[in-house]
């Protein structure tokens, strides 16, 4: 009988207890709002960054998601303090739901918002009811997040929305349970990027560099970054491992999982791939500010080097070769007879010739080198099993028949290119000018990129890349402040053949300058669109020899005449770039078949000498016309 009551009276104190618990909880819980509001949760960094907020002009926050179903409370966008009040609200009430942005799903607010939700448990101390989410469960699982690395895919000049470079977050899987090794093409890679709305390209520009393109986050397999930019476009894969903490990286995930439903508008030069991808980064940890690092134009190259100057944030830096890194490698390790044979198969692409007469050995180096070169000439043929897939089979079946297992190739990486050591992608300039006996002081400003001039290092060696490049000068004589040249873009595309490329050396300017032109009795400014093609051969990795075929257009109310002026001709320039000296020097011809002054000759020569990562001497000098000018700037990159 005692036993019996002293049981009973267990039980109904353990039943107290119980009530007593959730009752607390559920007070608790009930109170966050109020909480929210006294502790001004609201003005939280990390629950604006996790929302996107950005100050605006009158002292208030405006998110740029512009997905009206990203926000809870009709004026979230616009007021972080009524979002969270709706957040908290939503969290509540796990039987409340929400629906998706295309209408397909209605979830809890727990399952659309989980960072959110986790931000949330961490200020306020408290668990908050987590209902079943089955899609975000099994985003979570597919994904097995553990770590991150930031990628860089290196310069792509055929494409404009990749001549900067381009990044990208990868979510890193653990190690295999059955061999402990590291997968990474199973690896998940994340990117923002814009919507395409158009095939025109100047409509693309137009749209992406005034911000009025849409742009959201997307979500691939790793293995699907690697061949779009390792093989399609022959681009190295620059890879810095980040150390996050297990906490961060899962609020990380959180956070993408509620942006990719938002969408906002993509600026080129702003908030692109990488302005997006680093504020995800410093949501998660806000002691980061990373994007108040920034410039105003957010160049790729940049961001990297903004996450290797954070102390500690970049564990281990790792090369990804592209398709053309693999073959080069590979073709330069064969002896000179194999090499021979690789050249005549690139020219005829048969397979008899290519192993005929060859030891055992060196058909196998020969036909690995071949499959090789096939890859990286024919990548979409070979995905798509088309055209030399079929070729490649052949190839297979010939190595397969001599057995023999292949050496592992490891490709150097090139860390002249690696872009968290290149030259700050702005520059200023100050200087001193003679110009047909009369003298000028000079200021200059450009905003990117990189000249054929600067050191290669962390830029591609072949290329110039320059957007927004502007000149102004001083005469202190006739005391006139003026714009000398504004360079909007220009690109120099060298292309160097050889046996196994083909292409085309190009180059594209567009730009306002001013000299003596076209029968001009003084300084005449003029606008400009010129360009050209050419052929390009590289000697000893640093001496480029170009010989061009160049146009160009001008117009001008100054020219005496005529206001406009149109010719082409031949032009031969030669590049010597090495460490910290450079030299470019170049000869152009052009017929003009409209103008005063039917023919035209230019001669220029420019010297660089890095003084140092950050300081360079310019100098230069030109032949225009019988006209002569000579320069000399110092250069501050930052």
């Amino acid at each position: 009988m005692t036993l019996s009551f002293c049981n009973k009276s267990l039980m109904k104190m353990g039943l107290l207890l119980f009530f007593l618990t959730v009752s607390s909880m559920a007070l608790a819980t009930n109170d966050l709002p109020s909480r929210a509001s006294t502790e001004n949760w609201a003005d939280n960094i990390q629950w604006l960054r996790l929302l996107q907020y950005d100050k605006n002009l009158f002292g208030g926050y405006t998110s740029p998601a512009e997905n009206p179903a990203f926000f809870l409370h009709p004026d979230g966008k616009e007021n972080p303090a009524l979002e969270l009040q709706a957040t908290i609200s939503a969290l509540l009430d796990p039987e409340k739901k929400i629906k998706s942005k295309d209408g397909q799903f209605n979830e809890s607010a727990a399952c659309v918002f989980p960072a959110r939700k986790l931000w949330l448990e961490k200020i306020s101390g408290q668990k908050l009811p987590s209902p079943s989410c089955e899609r975000y469960e099994r985003f979570l699982e597919i994904l097995q997040p553990q770590s991150l690395t930031y990628v860089f895919s290196s310069y792509y000049l055929n494409n404009p929305a990749s001549a900067f470079g381009h990044t990208f977050l990868r979510i890193n899987k653990s190690a295999s349970s059955r061999d402990g090794e590291r997968y990474e093409l199973s690896d998940y890679g994340v990117g923002y990027a814009a919507v395409k709305v158009s095939d025109n390209p100047f409509i693309y520009s137009f749209l992406g560099v005034s911000g009025l393109m849409p742009g959201t986050f997307d979500i691939n397999p790793y293995y699907y970054k690697v061949r779009e930019y390792n093989d399609f476009e022959s681009r190295d894969l620059w890879e810095y491992d980040l150390n996050f903490t297990p906490d961060e990286v899962q609020l990380i995930v959180a956070n993408i999982w509620e942006l990719i439903s938002a969408e906002f508008n993509y600026h080129y030069f702003k908030e692109n791939c990488s302005y997006r991808i680093l504020a995800l980064l410093e949501a998660a940890r806000p002691s980061l500010n990373l994007t108040k690092d920034l410039k105003s134009q957010v160049m790729p190259a940049d961001t990297v080097g903004t996450l290797y100057e954070q102390n500690g944030l970049v564990k281990n830096i790792h090369y990804r070769p592209s398709i053309r890194a693999t073959f080069d490698t590979r073709y330069k390790k064969l002896g000179s007879v194999e090499q021979e044979r690789i050249r005549q198969f690139a020219r005829n692409e048969s397979l008899p010739q290519l192993v005929e007469g060859l030891q055992t050995q060196q058909k196998r180096d020969t036909l690995d080198a071949a499959m090789d070169y096939l890859d990286f000439r024919y990548p979409k043929e070979i995905l798509r099993k088309q055209g030399a897939y079929l070729f490649k089979k052949d190839i297979l079946l010939a190595r397969a028949e001599l057995g023999g297992a292949s050496e592992p190739l490891t490709v150097p990486a090139p860390w002249n290119e690696a872009p968290h050591d290149a030259q700050g992608s702005r520059r200023w300039g100050a200087g001193y000018r003679e110009w047909n006996s009369e003298r000028f002081y000079l200021l200059d400003a450009k905003l990117s990129l990189h000249d054929l001039l600067d050191p290669k290092k962390g830029y591609p060696p072949t290329a110039e890349i320059t957007m927004g490049s502007f000149s102004f000068s001083f005469n202190p004589d006739s005391e006139e402040v003026a714009l000398d040249k504004a360079t909007l873009y220009e690109v120099i595309s060298l292309s160097p053949v050889d046996a196994f490329n083909k292409g085309f050396s190009w180059r594209l300017k567009v730009s306002v300058e001013r000299g003596y032109e076209n029968g001009c009795s003084s300084l005449c400014r003029w606008t400009e669109l010129s360009g050209g093609s050419g052929i390009t051969k590289s000697y000893w990795n640093d001496l480029d020899l170009s010989l061009w075929l160049r146009a160009t257009g001008q117009t001008s109310p100054d020219f005496n005449g005529d206001t406009w002026k149109i010719g082409a001709g031949p032009a031969v320039s030669a590049r010597w770039n090495r460490d910290w000296f450079a030299l470019f020097a170049e000869s152009y011809y052009r017929y003009d078949y409209k103008g005063m002054e039917h023919e035209y000759r230019q001669n220029t020569l420019g010297a660089n000498f890095s003084l140092n990562k950050s300081l360079s001497l310019r100098l230069s000098g030109e032949d225009t016309n019988s006209v002569q000018r000579a320069e000399a700037r110092l250069l501050y990159h930052y």
